[in-house]
């Protein structure tokens, strides 16, 4: 990708560089660019979006970026191997931007064939089941690491989800597509030296997460066909998070 170029050539013609972008119907339900890698159709290939300009960041050169990415992704991937998430494979590289004729970060992650949880209309009960065991972990895991103030996943979300297969799979099963290392601590929010439109109290960012979580949940009960589904598992541990984490009342969730 080294050798990418601008995204005009100088008598206004498109040039041919190593991407091509991908039709919104192609990609799962995410609003970023997505571009494939001619004569790699198992690969996918994407701007990265991670905030990496503030903090710790901002005086980073894009190498320094990179390397700032990886680095996340390392503490991201134990986050997601205690969950026992499957997850797409990825690396960040540094190559041309196709749109602007300047360095930027890419991720490269292994495509998953199959529907995206937030697009599909329809969960039958045995896919259902499988999401109900996934958002209780992401829960319990939260709970751990708000009691630790340990890293958390702060952006679990249908959109980031695929039912399906990576090549070589027999069957179909849920993989995280969407990599990008958002990973923070609960206690970070509290240190920005900007004042905030948000609570940046702990317990509060956690709440809001719990939130987050259970609007994607109800969303995906209201997708099977049986009167009055839940997610069982995941419900119970938003129990267990009601007693170990004060503050769920102040925002709503009884």
């Amino acid at each position: 990708m080294e050798n990418a170029q601008s995204d005009e050539k100088e008598n206004g013609e498109k040039p041919d560089h190593p991407f091509t972008q991908l039709r919104g119907s192609d990609i799962r339900g995410d609003n970023s660019i997505f571009y494939n890698i001619p004569g790699e159709p198992s690969m996918v290939v994407r701007k990265s979006f991670v905030n990496v300009s503030d903090g710790e960041a901002e005086e980073m050169d894009i190498h320094e970026k990179a390397e700032y990415l990886r680095n996340k992704a390392v503490e991201f991937k134990k986050i997601i191997d205690r969950l026992g998430i499957r997850t797409a494979k990825t690396d960040y590289i540094i190559g041309t931007d196709p749109e602007k004729d300047r360095p930027a970060i890419f991720g490269v992650t292994e495509r998953i064939d199959g529907e995206n949880l937030e697009e599909t209309p329809f969960l039958d009960r045995e896919t259902a089941e499988k999401v109900d065991d996934l958002y209780a972990k992401i829960i319990i895991e939260s709970i751990d690491s708000y009691l630790k103030n340990g890293p958390y996943w702060h952006d679990p979300k249908n959109a980031q989800f695929v039912f399906g297969k990576a090549q070589g799979d027999e069957k179909p099963d849920i993989y995280l597509v969407d990599v990008d290392p958002n990973v923070h601590t609960w206690d970070e929010w509290e240190k920005l030296k900007e004042p905030q439109e948000f609570s940046t109290k702990p317990e509060s960012i956690f709440w809001d997460h719990m939130k987050w979580i259970l609007m994607e949940m109800e969303d995906l009960e209201n997708k099977v066909d049986e009167k009055n589904f839940k997610l069982v598992k995941a419900r119970e541990a938003l129990e267990r998070a009601k007693t170990a984490v004060p503050g769920a009342a102040e925002k709503g969730i009884k």
